[in-house]
């Protein structure tokens, strides 16, 4: 049987809602479980993997992605997004891993994966 692969839609800032850490939540449940996890991050959403976080006393959630990534969570951020929050294009101030693309490359996953979750506001 074929591994199958569950698509997420990340679009929040973390540490503003709760839906980075049910992000986080779910992909380490889905890899439990033998999936395969591609995620886009879009709008507010690419701030999670950005580099340099300190919300302490909490874990930084570009650890957690990193984590993730190390993990086999492939990652994209949308190119419109990251150059409109002041980031670089080649990716440079994203955790390793992520992926500067576009909407084209969003429609890819979705076509791609055998479910699909969208966590927005």
């Amino acid at each position: 049987m074929e591994k199958k692969t569950l698509g997420i839609l990340l679009t929040t800032s973390p540490y503003t809602f709760q839906n980075s850490h049910t992000f986080y939540d779910l992909c380490k449940a889905a890899l439990e479980k033998g999936y395969g996890v591609k995620v886009f991050l879009f709008v507010d959403g690419v701030n999670n993997a950005k580099l340099n976080q300190d919300p302490d006393p909490d874990r930084p959630m570009n650890d957690k992605l990193q984590e993730l990534a190390d993990e086999g969570v492939e990652f994209q951020a949308c190119g419109l997004c990251t150059s409109a929050r002041g980031f670089d294009q080649a990716g440079s101030d994203f955790i390793s891993g992520v992926e500067v693309s576009g909407l084209t490359e969003f429609a890819e996953i979705i076509g791609e994966v055998d479910r699909f979750v969208s966590l927005s506001m």
